[in-house]
């Protein structure tokens, strides 16, 4: 299978990060990028709970989260998929993953300096898996995410790269996510985040509203390049730049 690029030199460069780093002690070579341990399981269940408690009680009274469309991955329970979404705000895949899919685990790709981080555990705990810069240990992460949506699990990939935030417009997307849905055959789900500023008197809001919109599942029975061009388009018409066009006319 061919590797999977999440970024590019320039994104690198482009990074900024306001949270205090220490440099972790993780060993990759001993890593368990999909951890079947029961006891790790279960810390995980816990912290889907709670995060459905207090993180959507947050996101619900500072952000007014709104969801579009959530019928749409009823059909999806008992499989695994791919979920692709664009990258606009810290807590963005946190969001889909509570009010979308509750309690369902969903790991999600990040890189790993991001696991240098304060709120490592936060990330490991909510499903994210450090792509490692070493190329046999990343190829082994990709082959454990292979595995995990075989056995039915959700994986959750930012085709865009990296985070903008509250950018209008859908980005371009790099090839990751659709090489896992067509290599493992399962569908991809397309998750458009928009946002508002203010409301219809023009008042600007303290905290940006966010709207979760979930499009149909992409089943791989097209080329991976045919479901990359498909979310894209779907995305990209219901992204803010060209939704708020549509609402003013």
């Amino acid at each position: 299978m061919n590797e999977f690029n999440f970024e590019t030199e320039s994104e690198q460069a482009e990074y900024v990060c306001k949270l205090k780093t220490k440099k972790s002690k993780i060993d990759y070579n001993e890593y368990k990028f999909y951890n079947k341990n029961k006891s790790f399981r279960f810390l995980r269940f816990l912290h889907r709970g709670v995060a459905n408690i207090f993180l959507r009680a947050y996101l619900k009274c500072v952000h007014h989260v709104k969801v579009i469309g959530k019928e749409n991955v009823s059909g999806i329970k008992n499989t695994g998929a791919v979920i692709v979404s664009n990258h606009i705000h810290p807590l963005d895949i946190q969001m889909i993953a509570t009010f979308v899919f509750g309690m369902r685990p969903v790991n999600w790709l990040t890189l790993q300096r991001n696991m240098d981080l304060s709120v490592r555990s936060f990330i490991r705990n909510s499903g994210g898996v450090p792509i490692p810069e070493e190329y046999e240990q990343k190829k082994r992460c990709f082959a454990e995410m292979n595995e995990w949506l075989r056995d039915g699990g959700l994986l959750h990939i930012c085709p865009e790269g990296s985070l903008v935030e509250l950018c209008d417009d859908i980005r371009p997307f790099k090839d990751g996510a659709f090489r896992f849905a067509f290599y493992n055959r399962v569908p991809l789900v397309p998750v458009t985040i928009r946002f508002e500023q203010e409301n219809k008197n023009g008042k600007k809001y303290r905290h940006p509203h966010f709207i979760i919109d979930v499009a149909e599942p992409i089943y791989p029975d097209v080329p991976q390049d045919i479901m990359k061009e498909k979310a894209r388009r779907v995305m990209r018409g219901r992204c803010n730049k060209l939704a708020v066009k549509i609402i003013k006319r």
